[in-house]
């Protein structure tokens, strides 16, 4: 048996008066590398920072190793000073300093301290770290960066920085929340390599299907403030979770078969209660004896019946229907020309960077054109440009009269973070907080109980499930969609991924996602 990590018995934790989790146990063992999936708003976010340390339960109780090392990247990188350069931001952290004052023992020849240095050192994994060399050029990021500050890189960089810095630091417990944002297909490909090769133990939140089932052997489904553990990868999942409906249909049919033969035995009774047999030698006691048994064995069985049906009322089996989002649709303003969007010798540098040069595609009715390439090739910006958010330097883009445009950016930057979705949908779409909690309710995309709440506080996956309302109330004919997959839980993706192939306007995104790609794209266009 491997050996233990981290063991949480009995967890509760509740925010305000809703309880998030509620009675929860789970057991973390090196080598385990977990999927961790589960609707928006569930708790996968909140599972990671119980494990990290960042937050505490109510109760409940959350044993360690010791020493345990921990590393986590969040979803949204937050970096107290965004003027560090990248080298120091890398390197910052317990081993570091250790790493300093160990230096300082051998200048000075105190020889006893560093020696308790340097068993803390090891045990905290000081000679596991990966060498920045190797993660900087598996994720692409170039060694001239080092000396840069933050705030001067992309979104893109600063989060496949957060991602080399707790990869760097091979921490007994790695936790990745949406680590697959941002990257590439070559990214992804070393990062699940990388991934497979650590002695620790991995938890992974990913929209990336593919990417999960290739990198995890464990999954903890987060379903109803409980947590299901399967033993395999998200396929493995899939077909359990298949073969245990089929289990739970079988169970309730098998229970509505006993409660339609309850009810009609029940009747029969209760309605045609046979008298006894009369007696032959006309002995009336015997008879009116007799009579008063059978009366009473009726009146048993009867009653046995009643309590049989009763109880199974009480506790019914219910179809177990597969939870599914049917209300996602868009309803397009009809398109009256054929060609949509028309690239003519487009051109877009910035500085010396030229991202796309005589660029000359078309866009057509019913077309779902995915764009793909490294990144850097320019696919965001060309999104951009095609929405009109940014300048071409050379050719022409012309949009076609009936086209209405709808761009969803990829990290939901584009709402306004100060404004509660209340007053964004008042003031854009004329909503009332009755009609806009109805549309929330037929797309069945949430976000009810967080109207109330700034942008800025919702999570981002909460966030773009409010934008996906947006866009179908913009009833647009023309979805331009960067990275539209990041961020969602699958159920939604899913849905979304139904409703954009139902869509009869022209899609052009941008995606990393095979299985997103496989399922949508009629073309590839490659930058």
């Amino acid at each position: 048996m491997s050996q233990l990590l981290i063991q949480c018995s009995h967890l509760f934790i509740s925010f305000g008066s809703n309880s998030l989790f509620e009675d929860i146990s789970l057991s973390i063992h090196r080598g385990e590398i977990f999927a961790l999936i589960g609707e928006n708003g569930a708790g996968k976010t909140t599972l990671l920072n119980l494990l990290a340390g960042t937050l505490l339960p109510d109760r409940g109780n959350v044993s360690e190793a010791d020493p345990l090392s921990v590393g986590i990247l969040p979803q949204e990188i937050r970096i107290p000073d965004p003027t560090i350069p990248v080298r120091a931001y890398l390197e910052e952290g317990v081993l570091s300093e250790l790493e300093k004052k160990m230096a300082v023992c051998l200048e000075e020849q105190d020889l006893e301290e560093w020696a308790q240095l340097h068993d803390t050192y090891e045990q905290l994994g000081g000679y596991q770290r990966i060498p920045i060399e190797k993660v900087l050029s598996g994720l692409k990021l170039e060694t001239s960066l080092l000396d840069q500050p933050l705030d001067r890189l992309s979104s893109g960089q600063k989060m496949r920085v957060a991602l080399a810095k707790v990869l760097i630091q091979n921490p007994d417990l790695l936790l990745l929340d949406e680590p697959t944002n941002h990257l590439d297909a070559e990214m992804l490909a070393w990062l699940e390599s990388a991934l497979k090769q650590r002695k620790g133990a991995t938890i992974i939140v990913s929209h990336d299907r593919r990417f999960i089932n290739a990198t995890c052997n464990r999954l903890i489904e987060i379903k109803e403030g409980k947590l299901n553990c399967y033993g395999g990868n998200y396929d493995f999942y899939v077909e359990q979770k298949q073969q245990l409906t089929i289990k739970q249909i079988a169970a309730y049919e098998e229970q509505e078969e006993e409660r339609r033969i309850l009810k009609q035995k029940i009747k029969a009774m209760s309605f045609s209660k046979p008298k006894p047999t009369p007696a032959s030698d006309r002995n009336i006691m015997a008879y009116d004896h007799r009579g008063g048994n059978h009366q009473k064995s009726v009146q048993r069985q009867l009653d046995v019946l009643k309590n049989r049906l009763e109880e199974m009322e009480t506790n019914p089996l219910f179809h177990p229907r597969p939870k599914s989002i049917t209300g996602l649709k868009f309803a397009p303003i009809p398109l009256a020309s054929r060609v949509v969007i028309d690239l003519d010798e487009v051109s877009k540098a910035f500085g010396d960077q030229v991202l796309f040069s005589s660029l000359s595609r078309s866009l057509c009715k019913g077309d779902r054109i995915v764009l793909t390439g490294p990144n850097g090739s320019g696919k965001t910006t060309l999104l951009k440009c095609i929405a009109g958010i940014l300048p071409i330097d050379l050719g022409c883009i012309r949009r076609a009269p009936t086209a209405t445009i709808a761009y969803l950016d990829q990290e939901v930057a584009l709402l306004p973070m100060e404004q509660t979705p209340l007053d964004y949908f008042a003031s854009r779409f004329q909503l009332t907080e009755e009609s806009l909690r109805k549309e929330l309710h037929k797309a069945a995309i949430g976000g009810a109980d967080l109207i109330d709440r700034p942008f800025s506080s919702l999570s981002v996956g909460q966030r773009k499930r409010l934008m996906l309302l947006s866009l179908i109330l913009e009833r647009p004919n023309v979805l331009l969609l960067d990275e539209p997959t990041n961020h969602l839980d699958f159920l939604t993706l899913e849905a979304l991924e139904t409703a954009l192939l139902s869509f009869e306007g022209a899609i052009l995104a941008v995606s990393h996602d095979p299985t997103f790609i496989e399922k949508i794209a009629t073309e590839e266009w490659r930058l």
